[in-house]
């Protein structure tokens, strides 16, 4: 993304979406949904698909799409961290949710927190930078499951965090 203008009005568009998210229902429809079959929603979260790219098949094409791919991450990263920076203006400093300990214990079939398993059935892996704002947890990731599918510039929402609750342990 080079366009200056175009990148304003995507953080623009991109903050609007997460404050949004401080406030609306865990349960779709949601505000700013670019893609409902790559979001998800549980009794006390909501994890949003704010933009999706094109796929990247794979074998197909002139050898062009790692690169297509490399353009994808990064112009969904640096809007995401677009935001992030606005974000801290607005909130203050961000924080980090990372969901590497739930796929470990998913990998070993263990039991993971409805939160962290339907990011990782999303294929949503790695940090997530997050804000507690009006009594919730909203926060913003890149994401993709599989090399040949689109990267995904999503948003979360999450309840106010218990302490003592397991599902919110590392909040």
């Amino acid at each position: 993304m080079t366009d200056p203008l175009e990148f304003t009005a995507r953080v623009r568009e991109t903050t609007a979406a997460l404050e949004a998210l401080r406030t609306a229902p865990f349960a779709p429809p949601w505000p700013c949904c670019a893609d409902p079959g790559r979001s998800a929603a549980g009794e006390d979260f909501a994890i949003v698909a704010l933009r999706v790219s094109e796929d990247f098949p794979l074998g197909q094409g002139d050898g062009d799409e790692g690169e297509g791919l490399d353009a994808a991450h990064e112009a969904f990263e640096t809007e995401r961290w677009g935001a992030v920076l606005a974000l801290d203006e607005r909130w203050g400093a961000h924080g980090h949710i990372s969901t590497t300990e739930y796929e470990e214990r998913d990998a070993d079939g263990a039991d993971v927190p409805p939160f962290y398993a339907a990011l990782i059935e999303l294929g949503y892996s790695g940090p997530l930078q997050t804000w507690d704002t009006d009594g919730r947890t909203v926060g913003i990731g890149v994401g993709q499951m599989d090399e040949e599918e689109p990267v995904v510039l999503y948003a979360v929402a999450l309840a106010p965090c218990d302490e003592s609750a397991p599902d919110h342990a590392e909040l």
